[in-house]
C-alpha cells in the first residue's frame, strides 16, 4: 500500500539550481550524498554533450564548490561537488515520513523527485517541510502503488513531450518520416538537446521494462 509521486522542486538555492538554469540542454541525475567532517558531498550524473559549458556553470554556481569530474562514460559524466547551500533536494529527515526515493533528475529549472510514500500524510509532511523553506513544491504525478510498481521509471516533462512528438511524427517508423533536426526545429532547441532527451527517455523506459521482467530469483 502507498503512493508513488513525482514532485517538482524549485528554489534558487537548491544544490545546483543555478547550473540547471544555465544548462537547460543537460540533464542532471542526483546519485547520492555523503558527509565528510563538515563537508556535504553530492554525486551527480550529467547527460548531454555540453560538458565544457556545464563545468563552467558548476564553477560559477554559489550553491556548490570544488566540482570534480570523477568518471566519464559514453553517454554521461559523473561529478562530485561540495554543497554550500543549507537547502537539500530531499532532506534526510524525510525518512521519518517513510519516504523512499527512486530517482531525482533536473528539469524545468529545478529537480524532479520520484518518490514512494506510505500515505498522503507523508506527502503532506514533505510538502510542508519544503514550503516552510520557500521551496516551490508541485506534484506532477500521483498514483496508487498498491497493485504494482511497474511505473517506477522516471520521465521528465520534457522527455515525455519529446517522446510523444517523436512517436506521432513518425520518428520511430521505418523509414523515419522526420529527423532529429525536424524535431529540434519544432521544439526550438538544439539537435544535441533532442538527441540527449530521446536517449535518456528511451533508456528509462528500457531499464524499467527489463527490471520488471526479472524473476524473484534474479534478485538474489
Amino acid at each position: 500500500m502507498g503512493f508513488i509521486a513525482a514532485v517538482h522542486l524549485v528554489h534558487d538555492e537548491l544544490p545546483l539550481a543555478p547550473t540547471i538554469a544555465r544548462c537547460s540542454d543537460v540533464t542532471l541525475r542526483y546519485e547520492y550524498g555523503t558527509t565528510t567532517g563538515e563537508r556535504r558531498l553530492q554525486f551527480v550524473s550529467a547527460f548531454g554533450d555540453e560538458r565544457a559549458a556545464l563545468e563552467d556553470a558548476m564553477a560559477a554556481d554559489p550553491t556548490v564548490s570544488d566540482p570534480t569530474r570523477v568518471a566519464t562514460f559514453e553517454n554521461r559524466a559523473v561529478y562530485r561537488v561540495a554543497v554550500d547551500s543549507d537547502l537539500e533536494i530531499v532532506p534526510d529527515r524525510c525518512v521519518e515520513y517513510g519516504l523512499f526515493v527512486f530517482t531525482v533528475t533536473s528539469d524545468d529549472g529545478g529537480w524532479i523527485a520520484r518518490i514512494h510514500l506510505p500515505d498522503r500524510d507523508a506527502l503532506s509532511a514533505f510538502r510542508a517541510h519544503c514550503r516552510d523553506r520557500g521551496i516551490s513544491f508541485r506534484v506532477t504525478q500521483l498514483y496508487d502503488s498498491s497493485a504494482t510498481d511497474d511505473r517506477t521509471y522516471s520521465l521528465t516533462e520534457r522527455q515525455h513531450e519529446i517522446l510523444m512528438m517523436a512517436y506521432y511524427a513518425g520518428y520511430f517508423e521505418v523509414p523515419r518520416r522526420v529527423t532529429q533536426d525536424d524535431l529540434a526545429d519544432r521544439l526550438g532547441i538544439s539537435d544535441s538537446a533532442v538527441s540527449q532527451r530521446l536517449r535518456r527517455a528511451v533508456s528509462e523506459l528500457i531499464a524499467a521494462t527489463l527490471e520488471n521482467d526479472r524473476t524473484p530469483d534474479e534478485y538474489g
